[in-house]
């Protein structure tokens, strides 16, 4: 795992300190199907999630006063307000009601990870404050309180609990909370990450979207499970470059075409396996050498978008 990789489970079990740092990564969906839609309002996926090194960054101390006190740099193009709504904030009161903490935090967020871009940003962020908060307050990380700390973050969203776990990469099932880590003999290769400073709304991504049949839907589970298979193996990227699937492309890429336009430029640029993450807008390509993705960034430097030169991890 890399050095900078967020604070995992194991690391929160230690005595209780006054101040810490949090690095909360961002992640991409190697693949994602729309299996079916719940009762609820949510959606049954199934999907590869993969952490990817880029980090928004939490300070955590606890303060006297029974509040949270929640400032924000952000440092992505998209305007966001340090409010009550914030994930951050609404984490750590969870947290405090939950565990009964009797005293408050000074919580600030510095804000990389672009919004609105299907990587997980702020599920990121809820899941880090929560294993931040049980590290300050000195919590020992059983298998009890795991259990309250993923019951917490499915509440906070269907990504969070992914981002406990310490694994990089993992399968998601449910509404992508009901998670298989994912073990590999090798790295993936360098991706090219492109934001095309579009922030799209989940909700409004769903609501374009034709739910598969089920005979289509199986078609993509069982694709899904030949691409773990090949990536637990360290195969060449030719192997599984194909294998990469997201069903929310469909009405994406004919409504946003900035996204559209980005993910096409990756694959002349040559991107393999390009594909948007979640329900977008960023989209990623892989490429199989760190000089490769360096000159193919490079070259988007001329478009209006943010880029970044990541890999799994």
């Amino acid at each position: 795992m890399s050095a900078r990789a967020s604070i995992s489970l194991a690391d929160a079990d230690a005595p209780s300190c006054a101040r810490l740092k949090v690095q909360c990564p961002a992640k991409v969906n190697l693949f994602l199907e729309v299996t079916g839609r719940r009762r609820d309002g949510y959606h049954n996926l199934a999907t590869l999630f993969a952490k990817v090194n880029l980090f928004d960054t939490l300070e955590l101390e606890s303060v006297a006063e029974p509040s949270i006190e929640f400032s924000l740099d952000n440092r992505t193009v998209a305007p966001l307000a340090a409010s009550p709504d914030n994930l951050v904030v609404r984490a750590a009161a969870a947290f405090r009601k939950r565990f009964r903490v009797d005293h408050g935090f000074r919580i600030k967020l510095e804000k990389k990870i672009p919004i609105g871009a299907g990587l997980g940003g702020g599920s990121s962020d809820a899941a880090g404050t929560l294993v931040g908060l049980s590290r300050l307050t000195g919590k020992k990380l059983d298998r009890s309180h795991r259990f309250v700390l993923k019951t917490l973050a499915r509440e906070l969203g269907a990504d969070a609990p992914f981002f406990l776990q310490e694994q990089g990469l993992a399968r998601g099932e449910g509404i992508g909370d009901k998670l298989s880590p994912l073990m590999t003999t090798k790295s993936l290769p360098p991706m090219v990450l492109v934001y095309p400073r579009v922030a799209i709304s989940t909700s409004s991504v769903y609501g374009r979207l034709s739910i598969p049949s089920k005979k289509s839907s199986l078609t993509r589970v069982s694709q899904l499970s030949r691409l773990q298979k090949k990536l637990s193996a360290g195969r060449p990227i030719s192997e599984w470059a194909g294998l990469l699937f997201n069903r929310l492309e469909e009405p994406v890429l004919g409504s946003w075409a900035q996204v559209k336009q980005a993910k096409d430029i990756l694959i002349r640029l040559g991107a393999q396996g390009a594909l948007m993450s979640g329900s977008g807008s960023s989209v990623f390509g892989f490429f199989p050498e760190p000089g490769q993705a360096e000159r193919a960034a490079e070259r988007l430097k001329g478009y209006p978008w943010d880029v970044f030169v990541t890999f799994c991890f």
